[in-house]
């Protein structure tokens, strides 16, 4: 990450002028632009909807931001530790960043709310969460489709841990 601005390409309004950030789409069409930015926030409000406490968070960060009240970096700082453990947010925020600045994530670190998952489907019951496991690994060793795994992950919550499965679906990537 770029450590200070050259002044050139400033986060106006949530979205970067000159058309594009750091890792993002670039594109210089306002258009593309605005659409990239609804998606974004799409995304975030899909994951963070019940959670109104942290939309208002980060609402206010853009907000200090665009009233000059934070730097980059404290934007930058800010973004990582609210979407802690949602590492698609923050790298889709790179979108929003100046050219120069990009925030990178730890990619082998699982997100702190999958580790609690797996804690509780092994608390709930042992040899499901071994089951579990089964299926995760063939997921990433032999790189099954999604339907396959929530099929076979269906199978394995659907009868005694309906809401273990609800959960689960919360992890997968938006189709």
């Amino acid at each position: 990450m770029k450590a200070e601005s050259d002044g050139q390409d400033e986060m106006a309004g949530g979205v970067a002028a000159e058309g594009g950030g750091g890792g993002g789409e670039g594109s210089t069409s306002s258009e593309a632009t605005i659409n990239a930015a609804e998606r974004y926030m799409k995304e975030v409000m899909e994951t963070f909807g019940d959670q109104e406490e942290k939309l208002v968070m980060f609402r206010e960060i853009m907000n200090d931001f665009r009233t000059e009240r934070t730097d980059i970096a404290g934007v930058v700082g800010r973004v990582k530790e609210l979407f802690k453990g949602h590492n698609n947010l923050i790298e889709g925020f790179n979108f929003f960043l100046p050219k120069g600045y990009e925030i990178t994530v730890d990619k082998h670190q699982p997100p702190p709310e999958t580790l609690e998952f797996i804690r509780l489907v092994k608390e709930r019951d042992e040899s499901v969460y071994r089951r579990f496991m089964d299926v995760i690994f063939r997921y990433q060793r032999e790189h099954m489709d999604l339907i396959k795994l929530c099929r076979e992950v269906g199978a394995l919550f659907s009868e005694d841990y309906p809401d273990l499965f609800v959960k689960f679906i919360r992890f997968l990537p938006p189709t």
